[in-house]
């Protein structure tokens, strides 16, 4: 008898340094390719993978959401063990639940969260998951400007123009939230979707708040009027996708701590 074709979800982490994004690519190593790499080895060449977004080249990710389709009758922690076996050591899977047929990790995914570390001073491990930023920041300007940005906004200053010849500028932003350790500023965004380089460029503006180089009226102007911020884009190394959400009270419930805590540093 034929084996059913069966769907997963995958809970996984992964440091982004060595992979070109999330996304498949043919000529490059990105995070998608080595799970269907993996997995084919496993299940054979029909197996299907999908996030609930993408990532871009050198992001990291705590708790990013795919699911798996493949004809198997693994149970969910042999699946896991099994493609953990295979993967490489800055990809692992933290937790697979058996999934209906109709789950799909981006199209059922109603929120999600990014996290950007900045660190307050020079060290020999920030250059690979954290933005090293000498100047001191001023922390009150950079929250009343963050404080701008929640709510429905065309956000076509902060992604690059060709993204808006395809898909909608309008993001629901829920939350945009600054905190500090001794050796980091942590920034949480959390929206309904980003665009691409949005939390990079959203970082970038509001690191340059914090040096006193924009004003707060400027920040309200660039949701006002489309802006070239490309100057602005924070690097990628200090950026993690932090959660990614599936119902309106696991959002909420996350909406409402203000506990932030640093990716890894």
């Amino acid at each position: 008898m034929e084996t059913l074709r069966k769907r997963f979800k995958l809970v996984l982490e992964y440091d982004g340094s060595r992979y070109s994004g999330w996304q498949q690519q043919g000529d490059a190593r990105t995070i998608q390719g080595s799970l269907l790499q993996a997995a084919s080895m496993l299940y054979g060449e029909e197996v299907d993978i999908q996030g609930n977004g993408r990532t871009d080249r050198g992001v990291h990710a705590l708790r990013f959401v795919a699911h798996l389709e493949a004809r198997t009758q693994d149970q969910p922690n042999t699946l896991c063990r099994r493609l953990n076996d295979l993967l490489p050591q800055d990809i692992n899977i933290l937790e697979v639940q058996r999934a209906g047929d109709r789950f799909h990790a981006r199209h059922n995914c109603i929120g999600r969260s990014y996290l950007y570390q900045i660190a307050r001073r020079r060290s020999a491990f920030c250059h690979r998951y954290a933005w090293q930023v000498a100047d001191p920041l001023k922390v009150r300007p950079m929250r009343e400007a963050a404080a701008l940005l929640p709510g429905m906004h065309d956000f076509t200053s902060f992604t690059d123009r060709q993204v808006v010849k395809k898909k909608s500028p309008l993001v629901m932003v829920s939350k945009v939230q600054i905190a500090e350790t001794d050796d980091l500023y942590l920034f949480r965004l959390v929206a309904s979707h980003f665009l691409w380089k949005m939390v990079r460029r959203i970082t970038g503006v509001l690191v340059a708040v914090g040096r006193e180089e924009l004003t707060l009226d400027e920040v309200a102007g660039f949701l006002a009027e489309p802006a070239n911020l490309s100057v602005n884009t924070a690097p990628a190394q200090g950026l993690f996708f932090e959660r990614a959400f599936y119902n309106q009270e696991e959002l909420d419930d996350f909406l409402a701590d203000d506990t932030v805590r640093p990716g890894f540093f």
